[in-house]
């Protein structure tokens, strides 16, 4: 990046989409090189290291609970503790080799984000069903914790949306939608910094002053949109939220039809 407004657009845009079912990465790649003019390569990591941002509010947003689940308090901070680490895990070991094959296009991507849309609209209308019912919500077992390992680690896919993904597997599995974005951010905080300084490593990236400044952004911007998000749960009926984020990835996807 080359300008203060370039950095303040992008960590804008990094904030507010990566709680959303509209790929952030996807969207900055776009931006980035549509719009700012940068190569591939630099865009790609730029987009990664940005994640560190976003990583950051939700650390902040969660410290209280970080503290807890790293000390272990109880019995069940305990087990989300280990099935944090292994979901990391997995998303490292899912999300490097494709990180290090580049050649999966965007195109790719925004077709799994369409897939995802539909998926959270079909989600949305069972959740609408059950509704009627009296909803207890789910548990965080193992099975589900390596399929979410899995998911987040495909993430890596420009267009894929890492939020999308991961809330939908968990609605499907009768998550309330408060509990689904909670594990969300929770999954989101060790695989942004994990992502973001392990591509420094292997790559040698080192972002510049207009980089920090945006990923700075993208923590302030992303730290407000977690409280909008979860105190939207609280109060709509999350039907309501999942068709229309679901309708939101779908719209972002059409654009490609006439490309």
């Amino acid at each position: 990046m080359n300008s203060l407004i370039e950095s303040i657009i992008i960590g804008l845009l990094q904030g507010l989409l990566e709680w959303l079912p509209v790929s952030s990465e996807g969207n900055l790649v776009i931006v980035l090189v549509g719009v700012f003019g940068l190569s591939a390569e630099e865009t790609f990591s730029t987009a990664i290291f940005l994640h560190l941002g976003t990583g950051l509010a939700a650390l902040v947003y969660f410290r209280k609970e970080v503290i807890e689940i790293l000390r272990g308090k109880t019995t069940e901070h305990a087990d989300l503790r280990s099935k944090l680490f292994i979901i990391t895990l997995l998303t490292g070991l899912v999300g490097f080799p494709i990180y290090m094959w580049l050649n999966v296009s965007l195109a790719v991507g925004e077709i799994l984000l369409a897939l995802t849309g539909l998926a959270l609209i079909l989600t949305g209308l069972l959740q609408r069903q059950a509704a009627q019912q009296e909803q207890t919500g789910s548990e965080l077992t193992w099975p589900i914790s390596l399929i979410l390992g899995a998911a987040q680690g495909l993430a890596i896919i420009p267009g894929l949306s890492r939020s999308g993904l991961t809330t939908s597997i968990m609605l499907f599995k009768n998550f309330t939608g408060e509990e689904a974005f909670r594990i969300s951010f929770l999954m989101s905080i060790p695989a942004s910094f994990a992502a973001a300084f392990g591509m420094m490593l292997v790559d040698g990236f080192t972002p510049d002053p207009y980089a920090a400044i945006a990923a700075l952004i993208a923590a302030i911007v992303g730290y407000l949109a977690i409280d909008a998000l979860l105190r939207l749960a609280r109060r709509v009926s999350f039907w309501k939220i999942c068709i229309g984020l679901g309708a939101l990835a779908v719209l972002a996807w059409l654009p490609n039809l006439v490309a």
